[in-house]
C-alpha cells in the first residue's frame, strides 16, 4: 500500500464578519443592515464552521459552501474594507499573511479544500480496490484545487500566494493519483508493459513536483527529499518492468540493460523504509540472475541504449470548478445565496450614470435641436414684431448663469494651479540635474539629460496652457455680454400687446407647442428612471452590463425624437415666410417706441442665448482640461519620483567610489 503525503489546512484568525458587513452595508449602500440579520448571522456561522472542517466529505461541503458565498459577496461588496489572516503550514516556520480582498479569502478556502481532498484520499487508502479508487479520485479533485489557484495567481501583478509552492502540490497530489492508479494496475494483474508505462508517468509527475519544490521557499526540505526519492524509486519501477518486457520478448542483453539501469535509479533512493529495501533486493538478485544466465546461456550483446518507453497518463486535475458550481445549484438550503436583495454599488453607480446620460441623450436629441430651431426663427422675425410665446426671464436664471460663470472662473483657477505643480516638478527636477551634472561632470553623471526626456511632458504642458488661455479669453467675453445683457428689461413684465401679423402669430405657436413638447418629455424623462429596470435584470439574471438595457429604455423618446424632426420641416418653411414677409416690408421701415422695446428685449435675449451656450460648452471644455491636466500631473509625478530614485543611486554609488 502507497503512503501518501497529506497536505495540512492552512489556519486562519478569528474575523467577525456579521459586525464587518453591517458597517459595510450602512455605510456604503442605500439599504440598512438591520434587514439582513439572518444572512449576517449565517455567514459568520458559515466561517466558522469552514475553518472548524474536519477530515470527512461534510468538512468539504463545510468549506465548499462558505467558498460559493464569497463569490457572492465579492460581487457585492467593496474590496479593502475586511481584514483577512492566514497561516501558513507547509514549512517547519509558520507564518502569517494579511490581506483585505475577498480573493485572497477565497483561495485560502480553496487551498483548504485541496488539502483535505489529500486528507480524505489518504483515509480512503486502506488497499481495497475500492479504497484507492476512491483515493485517487480525491487526489485529483485536490490537483484540480491548486490547479485552480495556480490560473488565478497567473493572472496577478501581485500573487497572493507562492505560484512554485501551488505548482508542486499540484503536481504532487497527481502523482500520487497516477500512483495509486499504478497499485490498482498491479493488483488487476495487468500486463507488464501497462504497468511500466504507468510508473513512468508516476515518475515524470514526482520529477514535476520536486522541480517546483526545490526552488520554493516553503516548501520542507524533508518533502523534497521524499519527492526526489519517489520520482528515482519509480524510474526504478520502470525499468524493472521493462526487464520483464525484454524476458517476455527473448530479449536477454536488453533485460540485463533495463536492470542495471532499476539497480542505478536505486541508488538515488535514500530512502530506508521496508519497502525500497525489499525493492533493492528484488532488482540486485534479478540482476544477478540475468547476468548469469546471459554469461552462460544467452551470451547476447548488452546494449548501451534501449527504446524508450511512452509514459501513459491515466489520471488529470478535475477542474475545480466543475465541482464548486453556484449557491443555486446546490440544491442545498443551508447553501442558498446570501444577501439576495442587496443591491451591490456597482447597480446603483451604473443607476447613476445612466440617469445623467438620459439627462444628456434628452439635452442633445430635444432641448438642444428645439432651441436651435427657435433662435433661427426669433433672429428672421422682423425687428418691430416680438411672439407672444415670448415670456419674462426669472431672475432666477440670471442668477444661475452669473453663478455658473464663478464656477468656469474656479474651475480655470483649478486647471491653473496643477499647471503650477507641473511647472514647479519639471523646473525642479531640472535645475537638480544641472546641479548634479556640475558637480559630478558629465562623463560620470551618466544619467540622461532633462530635456532630452522631459521634452513630452513640456509639450502636453504647454498645449494645455494655450487652451486654458483660450477658455480664459472665452470666459472674459462671456462675462462681458453678461453685463451689457438689460436684465431690469427682461425680467419685467412684457406689457406689448399681441401682435396682429398672422405668420407671427403662427411663430408663437410653434414656440409654444415646443415649449409644451419639452417640458412634456422632461416630466415623462424624470418619472421613467432606468433603476427599477436595473434591479429586475441584476436580480433575474445577475448581469453586470446594461448597456443594451440602456438602449432599449431609450427607445422611450423616439416619438418625441420623430416630433423633432417633424419641427425641422416646419421651422424651414416658417423661416421662409419670415423672409419673403421682410423683404416686402423692407420698404415701410418705422421707428416708434415699441419697436424700440422690442429690438432692446431681443438684443438682450440674444446675448443670454449666447451667455448660456458659453457656459455649457465651457463647463464641458473645463471638465476635459481638468482631467487632461490631472493625468499630465500625474505622469509628472512618477517621472520626478523615478529620476530622483536614478539620480540617489547614482549620486550615492560616486560618492562610495570616490570615498574607495
Amino acid at each position: 500500500m502507497s503512503q501518501l503525503l497529506c497536505i495540512p489546512l492552512k489556519r486562519s484568525l478569528k474575523v467577525d464578519l456579521k459586525s464587518g458587513l453591517s458597517n459595510l452595508i450602512n455605510d456604503n449602500f442605500y439599504q440598512v443592515a438591520s434587514v439582513f440579520g439572518n444572512d449576517l448571522e449565517t455567514i459568520d456561522k458559515m466561517r466558522d464552521a469552514a475553518l472548524e472542517a474536519d477530515i470527512s466529505p461534510e468538512g468539504v461541503e463545510a468549506l465548499h459552501n462558505y467558498y460559493l458565498q464569497l463569490i457572492q459577496l465579492e460581487k457585492k461588496f467593496p474590496d479593502n474594507q475586511l481584514s483577512f489572516k492566514w497561516f501558513e503550514t507547509l514549512s517547519l516556520k509558520s507564518y502569517g499573511k494579511e490581506d483585505s480582498r475577498f480573493v485572497f479569502e477565497k483561495l485560502n478556502i480553496v487551498y483548504d479544500i485541496g488539502a483535505l481532498y489529500s486528507l480524505l484520499a489518504a483515509d480512503s487508502n486502506n488497499g481495497t480496490t475500492e479504497g484507492l479508487k476512491k483515493a485517487c479520485i480525491f487526489s485529483q479533485k485536490s490537483a484540480g484545487c491548486f490547479s485552480f489557484i495556480a490560473k488565478e495567481l497567473k493572472e496577478m501583478s501581485d500573487p497572493i500566494m507562492e505560484k512554485k509552492a501551488i505548482q508542486c502540490l499540484e503536481q504532487l497530489m497527481l502523482a500520487q493519483a497516477q500512483e495509486l492508479f499504478w497499485l490498482k494496475a498491479i493488483k488487476d494483474g495487468l500486463k507488464n508493459s501497462i504497468i511500466a508505462r504507468l510508473a513512468l508517468q508516476v515518475s515524470l509527475y514526482y520529477k514535476a513536483s520536486y522541480k517546483q519544490a526545490a526552488s520554493s521557499e516553503l516548501i520542507r526540505s524533508d518533502w523534497d527529499k521524499r519527492l526526489k526519492d519517489k520520482a528515482s524509486y519509480f524510474e526504478a519501477v520502470t525499468s524493472f518492468r521493462y526487464s520483464l518486457i525484454f524476458d517476455e520478448k527473448g530479449d536477454y542483453g536488453s533485460k540485463v540493460k533495463s536492470l542495471r539501469d532499476a539497480s542505478e535509479h536505486l541508488r538515488h533512493v535514500s530512502a530506508q523504509d521496508d519497502t525500497a529495501e525489499l525493492f533493492r533486493r528484488k532488482v540486485s538478485e534479478a540482476l544477478k540472475t540475468a547476468e548469469r544466465d546471459n554469461d552462460l546461456i544467452y551470451l547476447q550483446n548488452i546494449p548501451t541504449t534501449i527504446p524508450p518507453l511512452k509514459p501513459a497518463s491515466m489520471v488529470k486535475s478535475i477542474n475545480f470548478e466543475d465541482i464548486s458550481g453556484t449557491p443555486s445549484s446546490t440544491g442545498s438550503a443551508a447553501c442558498a445565496p446570501l444577501f439576495k436583495e442587496l443591491l451591490p454599488n456597482f447597480v446603483m453607480e451604473s443607476s447613476n450614470a445612466f440617469s445623467q446620460r438620459q439627462e444628456q441623450y434628452f439635452q442633445q436629441y430635444i432641448v438642444a435641436p428645439l432651441n436651435a430651431m427657435n433662435k433661427m426663427l426669433l433672429e428672421k422675425l422682423p425687428s418691430y414684431e416680438i411672439p407672444g410665446a415670448l415670456h419674462p426671464i426669472d431672475p432666477e436664471e440670471l442668477d444661475n448663469c452669473e453663478r455658473s460663470m464663478n464656477d468656469l472662473k474656479l474651475n480655470s483657477q483649478h486647471v491653473g494651479d496643477i499647471l503650477g505643480q507641473v511647472f514647479s516638478l519639471l523646473s525642479q527636477e531640472s535645475d537638480t540635474d544641472k546641479l548634479l551634472r556640475s558637480k559630478f561632470g558629465t562623463l560620470s553623471w551618466t544619467i540622461a539629460p532633462s530635456e532630452e526626456v522631459n521634452q513630452d511632458y513640456w509639450s502636453k504642458y504647454h498645449k494645455i496652457k494655450k487652451y486654458l488661455q483660450e477658455g480664459e479669453s472665452v470666459d472674459y467675453e462671456t462675462t462681458q455680454q453678461f453685463e451689457v445683457i438689460d436684465k431690469k428689461l427682461l425680467t419685467a413684465p412684457i406689457k406689448l400687446p399681441e401682435s396682429n401679423n398672422p405668420l407671427v402669430k403662427e411663430v408663437s405657436a410653434t414656440l409654444k407647442r415646443r415649449e409644451d413638447l419639452i417640458l412634456k418629455t422632461e416630466n415623462k424623462s424624470s418619472r421613467s428612471t432606468i433603476l427599477p429596470k436595473i434591479i429586475s435584470a441584476y436580480k433575474k439574471t445577475g448581469q453586470t452590463e446594461f448597456e443594451g438595457l440602456f438602449a432599449e429604455h431609450l427607445k422611450m423618446f423616439d416619438k418625441e425624437i420623430s416630433a423633432v424632426e417633424g419641427e425641422k420641416n416646419l421651422n424651414n418653411k416658417l423661416i421662409e415666410k419670415l423672409e419673403a414677409q421682410v423683404e416686402g416690408d423692407r420698404q415701410m421701415q418705422r421707428i416708434d417706441a415699441r419697436d424700440i422695446f422690442v429690438q432692446d428685449f431681443k438684443h438682450s435675449l440674444k446675448l443670454l442665448g449666447d451667455v448660456k451656450e458659453n457656459i455649457i460648452g465651457g463647463s464641458k471644455f473645463y471638465n476635459d482640461l481638468i482631467t487632461s491636466a490631472g493625468s499630465l500631473l500625474t505622469d509628472v509625478q512618477q517621472f520626478e519620483a523615478q529620476r530622483k530614485e536614478q539620480k540617489r543611486n547614482l549620486e550615492d554609488a560616486l560618492l562610495k567610489s570616490s570615498y574607495e
